[in-house]
């Protein structure tokens, strides 16, 4: 497989991995505000979770293609916290952007502040995330011989 074809399939699975991880943070936040007594908006908070995960996709696939483009040759150790937040969160504000070209007539400017506040800590929230996932994983490559439904470390059934 060419290396274009694997930075394209991570970019799709970054996007994907974004998507559930917010699809799931946000569910469990909205399963939370269902127990609260009161009136509860049950096809909004559906709505929102829904939209939440879609949107987190898109933001995945800017800031896997830029990690790409800027940590080619760096071990996930070797990777700032900070910076992965900070190119989560400008994916976020690109998403905004070409949202806001879209959008400029019908937001308010504190509409639009949300907005931008929301997208912008839904990439930095998942990307930071994401590097901890990687850095607690570790190194699990298989090597030539290793079974492939056994990784490395682990016993053999």
């Amino acid at each position: 497989m060419s290396r274009w074809m694997r930075t394209l399939r991570g970019m799709l699975g970054m996007g994907a991995t974004f998507s559930l991880g917010v699809g799931g943070v946000a569910g469990a936040l909205a399963a939370l505000v269902s127990l609260l007594p009161g009136d509860q908006g049950g096809v909004e908070l559906i709505r929102l979770v829904a939209a939440s995960a879609i949107w987190a996709f898109p933001i995945g696939i800017v800031f896997s293609g830029v990690t790409a483009l800027t940590a080619r040759s760096d071990r996930f150790e070797e990777l700032s916290m900070a910076r992965f937040a900070a190119v989560g969160a400008g994916a976020g504000l690109a998403l905004f952007g070409l949202l806001a070209l879209n959008a400029w007539d019908a937001w308010t400017p504190l509409n639009a502040l949300g907005n931008a506040t929301i997208l912008a800590s839904l990439g930095a929230g998942s990307a930071a995330a994401s590097l901890a996932i990687a850095r607690r994983a570790g190194d699990r490559r298989l090597t030539e011989g290793d079974e492939s439904h056994v990784l490395p470390g682990e016993p053999t059934p």
